[in-house]
């Protein structure tokens, strides 16, 4: 059970540094003009975590813990709705405004390329993360039905 919580731990650890990695050179190129960094944040940590507990739910300290399971049917519902509406104002902002306003008034062919990387970087951890959150239900009621009928699987 040890090792569980260290894996846990360690995974979680894991998702921040990659989540800092991504989001390191948008902060140092961009500054304060991108808004969009604590719901980045947050979608590629749930991207990663959550792919992490779709996959791997066994090595997770709550695999048999009926009540937390539970709870991971119902909570991904206001995640998923978070998502959903930072994702269309990310949209909305991207269409209307464009992403060289990231970059405030330095309009380059460099800025413009780097601004296509935060587009679909966003984009594919923002569609990853709401697959990932309609997905995580659908796991822990399977793993409701696992635990019920057999002892040994999760």
């Amino acid at each position: 059970m040890q090792n569980k919580y260290q894996f846990e731990l360690l995974s979680v650890l894991f998702a921040m540094v990659f989540s800092a990695l991504f989001m390191l050179p948008i902060y140092l190129k961009s500054g304060d003009h991108y808004n969009f960094y604590i719901s980045n944040t947050i979608n590629i940590i749930l991207f990663i975590t959550l792919t992490r507990w779709i996959f791997m739910l066994r090595y997770s300290p709550f695999s048999r813990s009926k009540w937390i399971r539970f709870a991971l049917v119902f909570i991904p519902i206001p995640l998923l709705m978070y998502q959903m509406d930072r994702f269309y104002e990310f949209r909305f902002f991207v269409d209307d405004i464009g992403v060289l306003s990231f970059f405030g008034n330095e309009q380059t062919i460099e800025n413009f390329h780097f601004g296509r990387f935060i587009k679909y970087q966003y984009f594919f951890f923002s569609t990853g993360a709401m697959v990932t959150t309609v997905l995580l239900p659908v796991r822990m009621i399977i793993s409701f039905w696992r635990t019920y009928n057999t002892e040994d699987k999760v």
